[in-house]
């Protein structure tokens, strides 16, 4: 089977890397492929890669260019089975595509009610742009693969052909480099360490964290918090810079720190945290989440649909929006020991049944290879 992956998009972060281990499994495989990517990842993959910029494209030409060049390409090729995996497809294709959907915000209510309106203007109308050419992308689509069941049915709201062509396939990890913490000690108040990984966008609600943090130390309980956003991050949205602002005044306070961290520090951010927070209101998937239980690491997130989705039994939820809540539930852990120590093992024990990036990555090629065969 010749198969051809559109990773186009896969310039950084989980994609980045899914896309370079999706690479290696087709390669341990008799599958014959070739990957669009952008340079960086090109040279990370090697010789089945073929390198493509458009970076430097907008949406607009973007969207000409991969409906024409990139047809062009897939032409040359002649593959079996195509994969798009950035929810954009290739419209009015005789191949079998498979569509992989990784963009929630844009069909999830509680972001649309909540987050959307405030929005730009200009970020509200190519929000509504991209929705109108992922559905249409999932039409042209033979099958639409999500990571969680939560984006299938915010997608199905809106696109009811998703009935028939969506497949399940929660993403995984490398469960091998988020290894239980050998030093998980039962806390102590005088010293709470929370850890909130993400980069910044609207709905991530950093400030739940750091407003959190000074009603714990209101209360007389030294806690502090390590948020992994930076100040160039927020610039890109009309809510960051005000958002910033507030989260430096509280690292100046001594309440929080900032600053990005690269992908192999963050085990050891994990092992170094007391509780793992996660206020964001709008997920695709998650994969701090994993990551946090992977390392044994207590919960409490949000209490949202996608969120009780990943983390199930092995969390406490918190009102969205609320950092009384949060508070609430962090005061909760550090009066029970039995509490956070059940939630330690519940959660790595749930990270290896559910989520590892092999079974993920297995059950993908099998659904390649049924494409292929229905075209043979």
């Amino acid at each position: 089977m010749k198969l051809l992956i559109n990773a186009l998009s896969a310039r950084r972060g989980g994609i980045f890397t899914y896309t370079l281990n999706l690479a290696k499994s087709v390669a341990d495989s008799d599958i014959e492929v070739q990957i669009g990517s952008p340079p960086l990842l090109a040279n990370a993959i090697g010789e089945t890669a073929l390198s493509i910029d458009v970076a430097h494209l907008g949406q607009a030409r973007r969207l000409l260019w991969e409906q024409t060049v990139w047809r062009k390409i897939v032409r040359d090729f002649s593959p079996d089975v195509l994969f798009s995996s950035a929810n954009f497809a290739l419209f009015r294709s005789r191949l079998p595509q498979l569509l992989l959907m990784r963009e929630g915000g844009l069909f999830n209510p509680y972001y649309l009610k909540h987050v959307f309106p405030q929005l730009s203007l200009k970020a509200q109308a190519t929000t509504v742009l991209r929705r109108k050419v992922m559905i249409r992308s999932v039409r042209s689509a033979t099958k639409v693969m999500f990571p969680s069941e939560s984006l299938r049915d915010w997608v199905a709201a809106w696109e009811p052909s998703v009935a028939e062509t969506g497949i399940v396939n929660h993403y995984g990890i490398d469960l091998s480099r988020f290894p239980m913490s050998p030093t998980r000690a039962p806390l102590d108040e005088r010293a709470l360490r929370l850890l909130y990984v993400s980069v910044y966008y609207p709905h991530k609600d950093p400030c739940t964290v750091s407003r959190a943090v000074s009603i714990l130390r209101d209360q007389g309980i030294s806690a502090t918090a390590d948020i992994t956003m930076d100040e160039q991050e927020c610039r890109l949205w009309s809510s960051g810079p005000p958002e910033y602002a507030e989260l430096r005044r509280a690292e100046k306070r001594g309440y929080i720190q900032l600053g990005s961290v690269d992908y192999d520090s963050l085990k050891q951010r994990y092992h170094n945290a007391s509780i793992f927070v996660f206020p964001s209101i709008s997920e695709t998937f998650g994969f701090p989440l994993v990551e946090a239980m992977a390392c044994g690491l207590p919960i409490i997130a949000a209490d949202t649909t996608i969120n009780r989705e990943i983390c199930g039994p092995a969390a406490l939820y918190h009102a969205p929006h609320d950092p009384e809540s949060v508070a609430q539930r962090v005061h909760e852990l550090a009066t029970r020991p039995d509490l956070y120590s059940w939630l330690s093992s519940e959660g790595r024990m749930r990270a290896e049944k559910m989520f590892d990036w092999r079974r993920h990555l297995n059950k993908t090629v099998d659904i390649l290879r049924d494409l292929g065969r229905g075209q043979s």
